[in-house]
């Protein structure tokens, strides 16, 4: 589906203003906007029994306070917080079991990526009875989900975009391992921006939020295929993160975080061009390591390494890039990157993670071997994706960029 603002956007312009925007789902976007919008969008479609899906400390605060008040009158509101580190298939089960006994009508993801790829599985959960491994991209499943998935409901919060609107999840089976779940009817069916959301948020999840959107911006834009839409949204996420990430690192104010919400947004819906090898690569480095990691602290170590080895190959896209990134006449797209994530609070390198070089060639196999490794500007074989992971390891040239 194309961007474009439809009959029913148009009617619902008088309500909302114009918060309303119609690309690939609907998405409300506009300061202080979560109560005014879910409140008339569950009423509007006769829900009353939502299963809301957050971690716990999402609930706690004004914030919460916030999100529960804004439930029509009468609602029958349940909760689920035992969300796993990493998504699980039992933990879905979970889920569906409670909504189905409890007869709810709509899932409601508040917060982090991990509730929204959990809550993602879940609608699978409740409409298929079939193991969840039956139904992953790399068994074809894609074609086969449910179009009656129960309805879901996306509310990011500052580290929420890698996942709010998207239409993919990952998740171990109960068989073990871990599969790629894809498919476009897993949309949620709603998403609500409220920048006033992210008021208050620490600087590490702001900057691990920035870092995150250069990695899907960056390599969403040098995927191969033909979508200019997607393509423009990747530059206009960067140009915006660019321009205010440290301004909200240093004030906090709401414009410069309304700013990298909007970055956020765009950065996601740039995937329309397909998973790419950022995603391929950190998602191998989490599914080895110790402890979870998140995938946009990931990202922003890769990203700059992937986009040493992408640039002897983008010469002729590289140009919309160095407008996006204000790019100095002389300087390399990737010591441009690499000299902005500098400046954030971030682990910038593997080791930092925890990682150990015996990890690595691991990792290495196991992205080769994801789909999303062969959707980038050149083509990678475990080799190649090796180099990345050891240049990424300890990252030599980072005092120079720290101090550019």
């Amino acid at each position: 589906m194309g961007p474009g603002v439809s009959a029913r956007s148009l009617s619902d312009a008088g309500q909302f203003g114009m918060t309303l925007i119609n690309y690939l789902t609907r998405v409300h976007f506009a300061d202080g906007v979560l109560e005014e919008a879910l409140r008339s969008e569950m009423e509007r479609h006769g829900k009353r029994r939502p299963l809301v899906i957050a971690e716990e400390g999402h609930l706690t605060g004004t914030m919460s306070e916030r999100f529960f008040a804004s439930f029509p009158i009468r609602s029958r509101i349940e909760v689920f917080t035992a969300i796993p580190n990493r998504i699980t298939e039992s933990a879905a089960r979970d889920i569906s079991k409670t909504y189905t006994d409890l007869d709810c009508d709509v899932l409601i993801a508040f917060g982090s990526n991990r509730a929204m790829d959990l809550a993602k599985t879940a609608r699978i959960a409740i409409a298929h009875n079939e193991p969840i491994s039956a139904l992953s991209s790399e068994e074809g499943g894609g074609q086969r989900i449910s179009e009656t998935l129960p309805d879901l409901y996306t509310i990011p919060g500052i580290l929420g975009f890698a996942s709010a609107i998207t239409d993919y999840t990952r998740v171990a089976p109960d068989e073990g391992g871990q599969v790629l779940l894809s498919s476009p009817r897993l949309l949620p069916r709603l998403t609500i921006c409220d920048p006033t959301l992210t008021l208050g948020a620490s600087q590490s999840d702001s900057a691990i939020a920035a870092a995150g959107i250069f990695a899907r911006a960056v390599d969403g834009y040098l995927a191969p295929g033909f979508n200019p839409p997607a393509e423009g949204l990747a530059l206009d996420a960067l140009s915006r993160a660019i321009t205010y990430a440290t301004d909200v690192l240093k004030q906090d104010r709401l414009p410069a975080r309304r700013q990298m919400m909007a970055s956020g947004l765009n950065s996601s819906l740039a995937l329309q061009k397909g998973l790419c090898p950022v995603h391929a690569i950190s998602n191998a480095v989490s599914s080895i390591a110790d402890k979870p990691i998140d995938p946009s602290t990931l990202g922003g170590i890769l990203i700059p390494v992937l986009m040493r080895h992408y640039e002897p190959f983008v010469a002729a896209r590289a140009q919309p890039l160095r407008r996006s990134l204000s790019l100095g006449k002389h300087e390399s797209l990737a010591d441009r990157i690499d000299r902005f994530l500098a400046m954030l609070p971030l682990c910038r390198s593997l080791e930092d993670l925890g990682l150990t070089l015996e990890d690595l060639p691991q990792a290495a196999q196991i992205a080769s071997a994801d789909r999303a490794i062969g959707n980038g500007p050149v083509q990678m074989d475990a080799d190649d994706v090796l180099d990345i992971l050891m240049s990424a390891y300890r990252q030599p040239e980072l005092a120079n960029a720290s101090t550019a």
